[in-house]
């Protein structure tokens, strides 16, 4: 009897799992042919492009709390995923990452959307762009939210912190390797983990961190306040 209840529960899994893998497959095909549409159209309206973006929140949408079916979907896909990975920037990698810096930008307004609480769907979050002014318009908003509640904290009074990004200001810089995943990036600085093999060899981790401490406190390190 037991036996029987037990196989009953785990026929119920695999057909909730294969629901589930037909409802992703479903909405990854309808992401790829809004995106394929928009970019064969002769004449490439923004709001077609929004809606493409509008129909990747859907795709995510449909994972729900089950973030690891996503992740083993991209995987079956050759699109490499983790758990720390968002749901949108992985949509965005099984979609639209022929072009990195674009990809980013998607899987951001996907992730400001939600945090405005716009309905995942193609139709709304479409609206949602255009109402507030287009893609880089979405970006600009999402990356005031940190900076109007840091200075609501700060009172508007200069801070160590912020001498140090002036003095970062003048260190040379390097354009960034590839294989960063930079979809999920909404504030101006993040932190790269490198390590070094026995014999020499050195490597970044794709993630960047992006904790708030960790940033200032290297961001002290990497340029001191001057002695002179």
């Amino acid at each position: 009897m037991a036996k029987g209840a037990r196989s009953k529960r785990e026929s119920s899994a695999d057909d909730a799992g294969a629901a589930r893998q037909a409802i992703l497959k479903e909405k990854y095909e309808a992401s790829l042919s809004a995106f394929k549409s928009w970019k064969t159209s002769q004449a490439r309206t923004d709001q077609h492009l929004h809606t493409a973006i509008g129909q990747l929140a859907e795709f995510a949408a449909a994972v729900g709390n089950d973030h690891q079916v996503l992740v083993e979907f991209a995987a079956d896909k050759g699109v490499r995923a983790t758990k720390a990975s968002s749901s949108f920037t992985i949509v965005v990698k099984l979609i639209a990452d022929d072009d990195r810096k674009k990809a980013s930008k998607y899987a951001t307004v996907l992730k400001f959307a939600a945090e405005r609480g716009i309905e995942q769907t193609a139709e709304s979050v479409a609206n949602f762009i255009k109402a507030e002014g287009g893609i880089e318009a979405c970006l600009r908003s999402f990356r005031e939210l940190p900076r109007k509640a840091d200075s609501a904290k700060r009172g508007g009074r200069p801070s160590a912190f912020k001498k140090a990004l002036e003095r970062i200001g003048g260190i040379a810089k390097i354009a960034t390797p590839s294989g960063l995943e930079l979809a999920e990036l909404s504030g101006d600085y993040f932190l790269v983990l490198g390590t070094r093999d026995a014999d020499g060899t050195t490597h970044l981790l794709p993630q960047p961190v992006t904790d708030e401490k960790a940033v200032r406190r290297a961001i002290s390190v990497i340029a001191p306040k001057s002695n002179s």
